[in-house]
């Protein structure tokens, strides 16, 4: 992940998604770059995906490609990449108009930090593939949350 983001391919990635609105998102901490994220439409949503099926769903899909946090930032509970990971979801649901939207992300399955965050922020494992260096589907659907729909009074 750390390579894809060095190398330059996540910009050249985040380009080629510009007609899926594709969003590279970048987050600062203390003058320092501390987050990046990736999303895009799903580029076949019309496709019935075994996903799809399994949800009934049929509202837009975004893919979180790529989610990194900066070293410095690892081991301290869990609240800043919580809060960058609200933040972009905040940002796929925003572009999806406040729809509905199903957010698909892949992670490593010897990744395990990665898959805890991910059940942390409310995504659930679709699949379980028993290769080694296969790639696992998580999935969270992104709706209104009552609360907060909820307007205070004056």
């Amino acid at each position: 992940m750390q390579k894809w983001f060095r190398s330059g391919d996540a910009l050249a990635d985040a380009n080629c998604d510009a007609a899926l609105d594709g969003r590279l998102r970048l987050g600062f901490s203390e003058d320092r770059l501390a987050v990046c994220a990736s999303h895009a439409r799903l580029k076949h949503p019309g496709v019935e995906t075994p996903l799809r099926q399994a949800l009934d769903f049929s509202g837009p899909i975004r893919n979180l490609k790529a989610f990194a946090l900066d070293c410095a930032y690892r081991g301290r509970g869990g609240a800043f990449a919580d809060q960058a990971m609200a933040d972009v979801l905040h940002d796929i649901w925003e572009r999806e108009s406040y729809a509905p939207t199903l957010v698909i992300s892949r992670i490593d399955r010897r990744n395990v930090a990665s898959e805890k965050f991910a059940a942390r922020n409310d995504f659930s494992l679709i699949d379980d593939l028993p290769q080694p260096d296969q790639l696992r589907n998580w999935f969270t659907v992104l709706e209104e949350d009552e609360e907060a729909a909820e307007v205070p009074p004056n």
